[in-house]
């Protein structure tokens, strides 16, 4: 379903709704879905440690992981931050890197999920 979109010359971009309130640019959608995404995959995952017990995952584990699985996409635990709190821009590359890790579709991180 679309939803109306009244266009404002405004210098940043971004646009209002009928409604009257602001909508997102495409670049601020876009990492608010990815965010959101990625922040649920590393909420639900765990990790095992060396004595076997096991523990959550963080940013500087999965960086690492991604590392050594996929050496040629840079990645790092800052630019994974940066990711989680939407104020960077994935590359297509470390989209299809997570999708494995997390054994999703690339799909996942570009779409929101339908509400009922």
């Amino acid at each position: 379903m679309f939803s109306s979109v009244v266009a404002d010359p405004r210098a940043d971009g971004s646009e209002f709704h009928q409604d009257g309130e602001e909508a997102l640019t495409p670049r601020q959608a876009a990492a608010a879905i990815f965010s959101s995404r990625l922040s649920e995959l590393i909420a639900e995952s765990v990790v095992s440690t060396d004595d076997g017990s096991t523990r959550s995952l963080t940013l500087y584990s999965l960086a690492q992981h991604l590392e050594l699985a996929y050496p040629d996409v840079p990645v790092s635990q800052s630019g994974l931050y940066r990711l989680i709190h939407g104020d960077a821009i994935p590359r297509l590359d470390l989209i299809i890197a997570l999708a494995r890790v997390f054994d999703v579709p690339p799909e996942y991180f570009v779409t929101e999920e339908k509400k009922s």
